[in-house]
C-alpha cells in the first residue's frame, strides 16, 4: 500500500495535516491545521491510520502530518 484511502484526508481542503492537541483523547475532535476542518474524532482516525499500516508501516505520523516513509 503506498496511499492512505483518504479517510484521514481533510473533507474540506483534501490534506492530511492534523491538529493534535497534547491532552487528546478518543473522544478529541481532530481539525485539520491547515483549514480549520473538522476531520473526526481521535479514535476514529487513529484506527483507520493502524489498520494503513500506522508506524510500523509504509507511513509515519510526525507533528500532526502523515508521511510516506522513504
Amino acid at each position: 500500500m503506498k496511499h492512505l484511502n483518504h479517510k484521514l484526508n481533510c473533507p474540506r481542503c483534501g490534506t492530511i495535516y492534523l491538529d493534535i492537541p497534547d491532552s487528546v483523547t478518543d473522544e478529541t475532535p481532530i481539525h485539520c491545521s491547515e483549514c480549520g476542518g473538522l476531520i473526526g474524532r481521535w479514535s476514529e482516525l487513529e484506527r483507520d491510520f493502524n489498520r494503513q499500516g500506522g508506524q510500523n508501516g509504509v507511513f509515519e505520523m510526525k507533528d500532526g502530518q502523515i508521511l510516506r516513509k522513504v
